[in-house]
């Protein structure tokens, strides 16, 4: 029972975790990059065992994370909800464990990247399901509410570029991450937006 109720736990923590980093991603990796360097431990480029090891170790999780839904059997365990907190998890576990092994800045930058395409994949996924979901007229309003958005999206992100320069910044390598983790964080919260308007329309 003790050895259940502790992968129970280690599951929820990580899932608890990933929600944690979602709702404040640009802070995180700069606490990360410090973090690793008190322990003292060396980044070094992902190999492709590392790889297929990071891999393993998320479908582990995702396992254990669905027998938790199927355990909860309660109404925050709709379809919907353990298929976002399944497709998130994902991306930040891989994160995650990512900066484990390469926080350098090039690491992190590219990891932070990397995440950034994902979560710009689940963002046309939200979208389209949350545009099959609505009537005509609502379709057209929600597609004028996606074009506002992706140029709310050029603009911030043409802005956080330019506040990289020395001219502003000081300087440092720390710039480019930070720049990385608004691109990453942009996207995130649209997904997060489309997911709730899907969610409330389904209620």
């Amino acid at each position: 029972m003790r050895s259940n109720f502790n992968k129970k736990s280690l599951v929820l923590a990580k899932t608890a975790y990933s929600r944690l980093v979602m709702k404040f991603p640009t802070l995180f990796l700069p606490f990360l990059l410090i973090g690793q360097m008190c322990f003292g431990q060396t980044p070094r480029q992902l190999t492709a065992k590392d790889s297929i090891k990071i891999e393993t170790e998320i479908k582990l999780s995702v396992l254990k994370l669905n027998d938790t839904f199927t355990e909860k059997q309660n109404e925050f365990a709709s379809e919907l909800y353990r298929e976002f907190t399944i497709d998130t998890f994902k991306i930040e576990e891989r994160q995650r464990l990512q900066l484990d092994i390469d926080y350098s800045t090039t690491g992190m930058v590219k990891h932070t990247l990397v995440a950034h395409e994902e979560y710009d994949k689940l963002l046309n996924k939200y979208y389209l399901k949350l545009l099959n979901s609505l009537n005509d007229t609502d379709k057209k309003t929600l597609k004028k509410s996606q074009r506002n958005w992706v140029e709310f999206r050029d603009s911030e992100q043409e802005l956080n570029g330019a506040l990289t320069a020395n001219y502003y910044s000081g300087g440092g390598s720390i710039q480019s991450i930070f720049a990385s983790s608004r691109i990453l964080e942009l996207t995130k919260n649209r997904v997060i937006e489309l997911y709730h308007y899907l969610n409330r329309g389904m209620n």
